[in-house]
């Protein structure tokens, strides 16, 4: 079925935002009293899932949705630090150009999104879902479906988790994950079907392809 809305992920696949994220969490950390990750290795910490990463920290599953608004403040704070993607916008820009609808679906701010994309690119965006909740991605993306009206087949989701493959997986939507974002390559390539993105520019071509094997 050929591809019709792309859904795209903010932080870690627009938005190179994993170092702030870092500072953010150990600062968080020193606040709210779990374990920093002050001096651990960077890799190890890709590797996990989000569930993982919130063991490791020791951060109980009813602190989750306060440690969430605690990092949008602080995230934003320093949103000065953040920045696309090469190849973000003018890729954007193609695929809108090309016909697709595009959403963004995030845990950030609408702030957030346009300080970062800027507000001409923000505009290209047919659907906005923000303040998402940690492991509330599948809930946003049925409510996309039913505001849509469109089959699972025929959405794609872009993303750089382990969360996001899931969440695109459960509701039956297609799923392309990055290279470059918050997970390592290999933790999340064995959660993907197809091979990753490497580059944000390949995504019209690797779309195109898919439509065309599709049809």
């Amino acid at each position: 079925m050929t591809c019709k809305l792309v859904v795209f992920d903010l932080d870690g696949t627009l938005a190179d935002s994993f170092d702030t994220f870092r500072i953010c969490l150990d600062e968080a950390a020193a606040e709210h009293g779990f374990r920093s990750l002050a001096g651990e290795d960077t890799q190890h910490i890709r590797r996990m899932s989000s569930r993982q990463l919130m063991d490791h920290l020791g951060v109980p599953i009813w602190k989750v949705p306060t440690l969430a608004v605690d990092m949008r403040r602080r995230m934003f704070a320093r949103i000065d630090a953040i920045r696309p993607f090469p190849g973000a916008d003018t890729t954007l820009r193609r695929l809108h150009d090309d016909g697709f609808a595009l959403a963004l679906l995030t845990s950030n701010t609408r702030d957030a999104a346009r300080a970062v994309l800027g507000a001409d690119t923000l505009a290209l965006f047919q659907h906005l879902h923000c303040r998402t909740s940690l492991f509330g991605k599948r809930f946003k993306l049925r409510e996309l479906l039913w505001t849509t009206r469109l089959a699972p087949q025929s959405v794609t989701c872009i993303g750089d988790e382990i969360r996001d493959a899931d969440a695109a997986r459960a509701v039956g939507m297609g799923f392309l994950g990055v290279a470059w974002g918050y997970t390592h390559p290999e933790a999340l390539q064995a959660h993907c079907d197809a091979p990753l993105l490497k580059t944000l520019e390949a995504l019209p071509e690797r779309l195109s392809c898919s439509s065309t094997m599709a049809s």
